[in-house]
């Protein structure tokens, strides 16, 4: 039997992943089920795409804790508010391992790769050899994740993030749409890299870059 799946979230990405995982289901013989969304907003109703809204964020865990077959995904992010946004956690009071991890079925993921918890690998996404990836980071479709490449958490990858290979990464970092990482550059922890951007030379932290190649834009 697969696990029942929560998503702490209701718009934008956690919709996207939400259909993903019914996509899996449908199309891939996927085991493990969607069942809803915890979240906030009350005019969105009782449902978000045809799925139910099962509780508030901050109720959830206290309603499901008892059934060892539901796990959660979190999905409460902003491109310039991740570390922000990450330090909600403890707020719901959900033990790292109940936190589950989503890899939609035309991922391409090398036998090396290592995860932790919380993580979602989208449709397409090409994960290569000896990477590691820590907890809670979103990979939107066809993405590239570079061979021998670490990386922390809470890292959020819009889709066509090409990651390249040897590369150190912190946490909470951003990649829009269409941008790219060199090989064998380090990136540190809060970082939004603009759509589009080429980035060529290692990052140092709290930094927004953008551009081809991508340069310093401003402090975040």
């Amino acid at each position: 039997m697969g696990k029942k799946i929560i998503i702490i979230g209701g718009i934008g990405t956690a919709v996207n992943i939400a259909e993903q995982i019914q996509d899996a289901v449908d199309n891939y013989d996927y085991e493990d089920e969607f069942i809803g969304f915890a979240f906030d907003d009350e005019s969105f109703g009782k449902e978000i795409n045809g799925f139910p809204i099962l509780s508030k964020t901050r109720e959830v865990y206290d309603k499901y804790e008892k059934y060892d077959d539901v796990f959660f995904i979190y999905q409460l992010y902003r491109p310039d508010k991740l570390k922000e946004r990450a330090s909600w956690l403890p707020q719901f009071k959900i033990p790292l391992e109940r936190y589950g991890n989503f890899i939609h079925p035309t991922v391409t993921v090398c036998r090396s790769f290592k995860m932790g918890y919380g993580n979602v690998i989208q449709a397409g996404s090409v994960i290569s050899s000896n990477t590691v990836m820590g907890n809670h980071n979103t990979f939107n479709s066809m993405c590239l994740f570079g061979h021998d490449t670490i990386m922390g958490d809470h890292n959020f990858f819009a889709a066509h993030s090409l990651i390249g290979s040897n590369i150190k990464m912190g946490s909470y970092i951003f990649m829009g749409l269409n941008s790219s990482l060199n090989n064998k550059i380090e990136v540190g922890d809060n970082i939004m890299v603009a759509m589009g951007s080429n980035v060529i030379k290692s990052i140092e932290d709290n930094q927004v870059i953008m551009g081809n190649p991508a340069k310093f834009a401003k402090n975040l």
